[in-house]
């Protein structure tokens, strides 16, 4: 047994040679270990593309001259302005695709603030979308979106008190040729109105007016 470990025993300069390969091999791991934290840490610090999650509010359903008007509040948690705008974009792309209408609005709340209709306004609203298939026949609608979002991040009561950012039609339609989800808001209650009465259509009527507003304002 001594014999045969005689003759697996190394030479010091395979020893040498060994341990500097070891040596190579162990900064070129930690190396790619940084490389990749690094990488990471710049992914996550991307907003991420196509918005991020939220939950769903309330479905508004309202009819107003013939017309159909869909209006959806949604919250989402602590995130940054344009996190937000990337989330009302893809949520207005879903619910135009399971809801027909002549228009349809998003509007982002934080997940701190109110949940009352009536405080769904001002420096409550986080972002906001507006789309009409056929702009033409909507008033107010000189094209098919129209977009803002506030920079500012929400207090502790879920009010914004930056600036209004109004997107052009060609910021619109980079921020949603690039998204790879196209998923709704987690709906964990939702709650329809149906609101065909002519009172109740007047009364949603100025405030999809004054929704189109940049927020705060």
């Amino acid at each position: 047994m001594k014999a045969i470990l005689g003759k697996l025993r190394p030479s010091k300069r395979l020893v040498v040679i060994l341990a500097a390969a070891f040596g190579v091999s162990a900064a070129s791991g930690a190396a790619a270990v940084y490389v990749g934290r690094d990488a990471l840490m710049e992914r996550i610090s991307k907003p991420a593309i196509s918005g991020l999650e939220c939950t769903l509010v309330r479905t508004l359903k309202l009819g107003h001259h013939g017309q159909r008007w869909v209006r959806m509040h949604i919250k989402t948690d602590r995130a940054d302005g344009e996190a937000r705008m990337r989330t009302a974009l893809r949520v207005v792309g879903a619910l135009s695709k399971a809801e027909k209408a002549d228009l349809y609005q998003v509007v982002v709340l934080d997940a701190a603030g109110s949940e009352e209709r009536a405080g769904v306004r001002g420096a409550a609203i986080g972002a906001q979308v507006l789309f009409a298939p056929g702009p033409q026949s909507v008033p107010g609608m000189d094209a098919p979106f129209r977009a803002s979002y506030n920079d500012g991040k929400a207090n502790s009561a879920g009010f914004f008190h930056g600036s209004t950012v109004d997107l052009s039609v060609g910021d619109i339609r980079d921020m949603m040729a690039g998204m790879d989800d196209r998923s709704p808001c987690i709906d964990p209650n939702a709650v329809a109105v149906e609101g065909a009465a002519a009172p109740e259509a007047e009364t949603q009527e100025h405030k999809v007016e004054s929704a189109e507003a940049p927020a705060g304002h």
